[in-house]
């Protein structure tokens, strides 16, 4: 899948990322990143951005006051991802890495808070675990984490997706305290709109 997505980056063809300041979907994302900021008092902290393509959420939570690093394979995405953190004026930390082997890169710990907005999906079994043993490794006692997952199901060369037991399989350290529906569904392609996109909020147990 990193190489469809090299692809993709590299022909400019990214319709996976959207506006994070417009349209529903901006505005639900809004209330759940509220959610963590009201449990914590200014500065943040530290956030990890997991596949985080070419920066728009990195960006978004920098502009927040979170200390961010984002990380992703894909070449392409990480130098537009810089480029966009310097036109926006924000300092964020971006690794060409994967995102199974956050400790080789050299990712330093205490996150406070992980964002995975789909990285997670498109992830075997396998991988998923190693994730999760790297994401505890470097998140702090208090880190919460918020995912954007789809419902598992046959539709390659989309994302496989993900249930809420792939997550609780794959961070064992971690407990699902709340989950949410995508409140967008209509705005999203025909083609997308069966794929029962989720939000899930996780919390160090």
């Amino acid at each position: 899948m990193s190489l469809l997505y090299k692809v993709f980056y590299q022909l400019g063809i990214t319709p996976w990322e959207g506006d994070p300041s417009h349209g529903p979907a901006a505005e639900q994302i809004d209330v759940l990143l509220r959610r963590e900021e009201g449990e914590r008092t200014p500065p943040y902290g530290r956030a990890l951005d997991l596949g985080c393509g070419s920066g728009i959420w990195s960006v978004a939570l920098a502009k927040r006051g979170w200390q961010v690093t984002g990380v992703d394979v894909v070449p392409k995405a990480i130098a537009r991802a810089r480029d966009r953190a310097r036109a926006a004026g924000v300092d964020v930390q971006f690794l060409e890495s994967d995102v199974t082997a956050l400790q080789v890169a050299g990712v330093e710990s205490g996150f406070r808070f992980v964002l995975d907005f789909e990285c997670f999906n498109h992830l075997t079994p396998v991988q998923r675990k190693s994730v999760g043993r790297e994401v505890t490794a470097l998140a702090a006692r208090d880190a919460t984490m918020l995912m954007l997952v789809w419902a598992p199901g046959r539709r390659w060369p989309l994302a496989p997706g993900a249930s809420r037991k792939d997550i609780e399989v794959a961070f064992p350290a971690w407990i699902v305290v709340a989950e949410d529906g995508y409140a967008a569904v209509s705005t999203l392609p025909a083609w997308l709109r069966n794929v029962d996109l989720r939000f899930y909020r996780l919390s160090r147990a």
